[in-house]
C-alpha cells in the first residue's frame, strides 16, 4: 500500500490506507480531547476508532505522497477536510484533520454516495459527525501546535487524524451563518 521506502512511513501508509471500518469506538476521543493543548504524541492509539461531531472548515485535495503511490490527479489523492470546534475557534492551530481515501471514495461511489472533493467542499460550514480511524501522522508532527507549540506556520492543532474517515452524517443545523463564508472561508463578522 503506497510506494514508500522507509519502514516507518511504509507502516503509516499501511494505516492511512485502511479499507475496513472501526468495529467500535472509544467515546473518550472527542473533537476537544483532540484539541486539549500540550504534548500528544501517545495520548491515543492509532488501532481506536473515533466518532464525533465537528463544523467543516475547509476541504482541500490532499498533497502528492507515498501512500497513494505519488498521484496527482485529485480522484486518486486524499481529499483533507478541516474541522473546528465553533466558529469562535478558527484559527489555523485550533483544527484538527480528518481525510477521505481514494479507496473509502471509491467504496461509498459504488454504494451512490459522492465523497468527491468538490462533493465534500459544499459542505464547508456545516455540522457532521463523522466516524474512522485515529491515525498520528508523524509526517506532521513539526506543524502542529501540540508537537510543535508555538511555531509560526503550524497548521493544525494535533498531528492526530481521523485517517481514513469511513463514515459522515450531516446533521441538520450549520452553526456556522452561510452570510460568513467568502471564497469558502469563514469570515468574522466586523460589525460591533
Amino acid at each position: 500500500m503506497g510506494d514508500a521506502v522507509a519502514s516507518d512511513v511504509q507502516a503509516l501508509n499501511l494505516l492511512k490506507n485502511r479499507d475496513t471500518p472501526p468495529g467500535t469506538v472509544n467515546p473518550a476521543i472527542t473533537l476537544s480531547a483532540l484539541l486539549q493543548p500540550g504534548s500528544d504524541t501517545s495520548r491515543f492509539v492509532s488501532n481506536n476508532g473515533a466518532e464525533f461531531e465537528a463544523i467543516i472548515y475547509d476541504v482541500l485535495v490532499g498533497g502528492v505522497e507515498t501512500a497513494n503511490c505519488h498521484a496527482t490527479d485529485a480522484l486518486n489523492r486524499d481529499t483533507h477536510i478541516e474541522l473546528v470546534l465553533d466558529a469562535t475557534h478558527i484559527a489555523p492551530s485550533q483544527r484538527i484533520i480528518a481525510e477521505v481515501t481514494p479507496r473509502w471514495r471509491a467504496a461509498m461511489a459504488a454504494s451512490g454516495v459522492d465523497w468527491s472533493t468538490t462533493a465534500l467542499t459544499a459542505l464547508k460550514g456545516r455540522r457532521v459527525r463523522l466516524r474512522g480511524w485515529m491515525l498520528y501522522d508523524f509526517e506532521h508532527a513539526g506543524e502542529s501546535e501540540n508537537t510543535a507549540p508555538g511555531r509560526v506556520g503550524n497548521w493544525r492543532a494535533s498531528a492526530w487524524e481521523i485517517h481514513p474517515i469511513t463514515a459522515l452524517t450531516v446533521l441538520p443545523n450549520a452553526p456556522l451563518d452561510a452570510t460568513h463564508w467568502n471564497d469558502g472561508h469563514y469570515v468574522e463578522d466586523e460589525r460591533e
